[in-house]
């Protein structure tokens, strides 16, 4: 057996945090004196604490890796790891994308621009009714993917076929990204029944983004702007209208959304 300072010495592990990791219960001493209180570990749990470390290398919790090391199951692991792997795909896509807005930011310095100043054409529109099938409900952002595969089983089960884009409507005065009163839906070329209505915003401002879905702020400040110095006022909940996405097997950068204020004099 090894004392725990033999232990710390060979794993790179303070005798410290070895002290913390046997109080919260995720690598318990092999053997504990009773006269001395002296802690000694198994050569075998040098295995155990390389586990340990490379799973925190890999962002996850204390509570996460006890559960690891609790069920001894490879096959689970491996379904872990693969979910750790694809959210740092994603922060990396996202340190990306931040990458090339700092690079755009410092070119238009560099050209005495206002790195805030964006370029929208905004038009107007009268919009049509259009009957669409949709779900509303208290959600987070982060709960938009997910409301919208609950909308298409939906329309699957109702054996009802989309006739033009997906949308959101933001039915809250102020955003919470947390908990915010969002419907997705999609046109439909007609139909009736649960979850169906019809959408009748009228007058319209709008502006189209091309870009991730992350980076409207810019495009909803243009329409704000444009609606006060128009002498317009909003009069209904914004909504957006995805033309291109996800689906079109097409990189972020390339997305189109139209943007909706429905407005009045």
């Amino acid at each position: 057996m090894l004392t725990i300072g033999q232990f710390s010495r060979i794993s790179r592990v303070s005798a410290k945090t070895l002290r913390y990791y046997d109080q919260i219960g995720l690598l318990k001493p092999g053997f504990v004196s009773k006269d001395s209180g002296y802690r000694y570990y198994e050569v075998s749990q040098l295995r155990d604490m390389l586990l340990i470390s490379r799973l925190k290398r890999y962002r996850f919790s204390l509570p996460e890796i006890s559960a690891v090391l609790a069920r001894r199951d490879n096959g689970h692991l491996a379904k872990l790891l693969q979910a750790k792997k694809e959210e740092f795909l994603r922060q990396i896509n996202d340190q990306q994308h931040i990458l090339l807005q700092i690079e755009q930011d410092i070119e238009k310095i560099e050209r005495r621009e206002n790195i805030m100043q964006a370029n929208y054409l905004v038009k107007t529109v009268e919009m049509q009714p259009k009957t669409i099938y949709s779900l509303r409900r208290k959600m987070s952002i982060r709960d938009l993917a997910e409301a919208f595969g609950t909308l298409c089983a939906g329309l699957e089960k109702s054996r009802l076929k989309p006739a033009g884009p997906f949308l959101s409507i933001y039915h809250d005065e102020e955003f919470n990204r947390d908990c915010t009163d969002i419907e997705v839906g999609v046109e439909l070329s007609g139909g009736s029944g649960e979850h169906v209505r019809t959408l009748a915003p009228g007058l319209c401002c709008f502006a189209t983004h091309i870009g991730p879905y992350d980076d409207f702020t810019s495009c909803y400040t243009a329409l704000i702007e444009w609606i006060e110095k128009e002498g317009y006022t909003v009069s209904g909940p914004p909504f957006e209208l995805y033309i291109k996405g996800y689906n079109d097997n097409i990189s972020s950068g390339e997305y189109v959304t139209e943007i909706y204020f429905p407005i009045k004099k």
